[in-house]
């Protein structure tokens, strides 16, 4: 007790001292709650990525491309009406087909009708006229002056006659082809405005397969081409499709539209809207070195795969060539017998270390 208040009469006295030794209290307090804990570096006895890799091996194949494109009908149209008036009766209904120029829809024609016939009144009394007159002018009966007259004002009553004709005609709204109707937007007792859509129509006695080819594949696509066309709604079932149109001019994407018009009869029927599968198969056969697709890590533009090598993966760019399902040709960059990872390389990166559990010898059939 005596020895506690001795250091606290000195400490007292000496106040700087006492500052001093409770800083470097406080430090060493602060230094040993902030201080990292010394690092045990952990280890690991296998840190090496496990991945499944394929052989590259040379396989026989025929120069064919396959694509998948969009059935559109051969035609569609909007069918307008070309006069004005309520809808006396209806023709069309959604499913139904037409033949060219059937009736689709009926329109009140009781004005243009009486317009018609006066118009056709007119039109006769003026051809009768004209052929007086030019039968009294060759006789010398009448001027000249006359007779032409009477001319001119036939070609009026025709000219008149015509247009009235016409517009008794546009009453009824006609089917501009062959083909189903597929919507119909008026209904009987509605007044209709000239210019107002009332239907719809597609003929699909054809129908386009709208495809888009690369450039590198586009020199093989030439109107009159015969290619194979399959459906997975009509397993087993090939059909036969012609080149019709290839666009001149590529997308961003750097591919071109063309167009294959396939014969559509029968129970087997395309609908437009569905997909289809258009094949062009080559003549012969020929050997290429081939790599599975699953092998690639990136895009078809930029092809990259995983090669291993002394049991590390090494990233590889390679030049592709023909497209199949599975595969893809290599045209640079791989030799035959190389091992490419085609599973597990969402884990690697340029230089992992890697372990094999699984190697496939056998390439899947192109």
């Amino acid at each position: 007790m005596k020895i506690l208040q001795t250091i606290a009469e000195k400490l007292n006295k000496h106040k700087i001292v006492a500052v001093a030794l409770l800083a470097a209290l406080l430090a060493l307090f602060w230094f040993f709650q902030h201080r990292e804990p010394q690092k045990v570096a952990a280890v690991r006895p296998d840190e090496r990525i496990p991945v499944s890799v394929a052989l590259i091996s040379k396989a026989a194949v025929r120069d064919s491309f396959s694509v998948v494109g969009t059935v559109e009908a051969f035609r569609e149209a909007d069918i307008f009406s070309e006069s004005s008036g309520l809808v006396r009766r209806v023709l069309a209904e959604p499913g139904s087909p037409k033949k060219t120029g059937e009736t689709l829809f009926l329109l009140d024609d009781e004005l243009v009708a009486a317009r018609k016939r006066k118009a056709d009144a007119f039109y006769r009394h003026a051809k009768r006229d004209a052929e007086r007159y030019s039968n009294l002018y060759s006789q010398g009966a009448v001027a000249l002056s006359a007779s032409e007259t009477a001319q001119l004002q036939f070609e009026e009553a025709e000219a008149e006659f015509t247009a009235a004709s016409r517009k008794y005609g546009d009453t009824r709204v006609k089917a501009p082809f062959s083909g189903m109707v597929t919507a119909r937007f008026v209904e009987q007792g509605e007044l209709v405005q000239e210019g107002k859509r009332v239907a719809q129509m597609v003929d699909l006695s054809k129908v386009k397969v709208v495809i888009f080819v690369p450039e590198r594949q586009i020199l093989k696509f030439v109107p009159g081409t015969l290619l194979t066309v399959t459906s997975d709604l009509y397993q087993g079932k090939g059909f036969t499709g012609r080149v019709s149109t290839v666009s001149d001019k590529a997308g961003r994407d750097h591919t071109f539209r063309v167009e294959v018009v396939v014969q559509n009869s029968g129970h087997t029927q395309f609908r437009s809207g569905m997909f289809a599968r258009v094949i062009l198969v080559g003549a012969g056969e020929r050997q290429a070195l081939l790599v599975p697709r699953v092998a690639l890590v990136s895009g078809i533009r930029n092809p990259e795969l995983f090669v291993v090598r002394n049991g590390k993966a090494c990233l590889q760019s390679f030049v592709a060539g023909m497209e199949m399902q599975k595969q893809l040709e290599v045209l640079g960059g791989l030799s035959a017998g190389e091992r490419v990872v085609i599973s597990g390389q969402d884990e690697l990166h340029d230089g992992s270390a890697v372990v094999v559990i699984d190697q496939k010898r056998d390439m899947v059939a192109p």
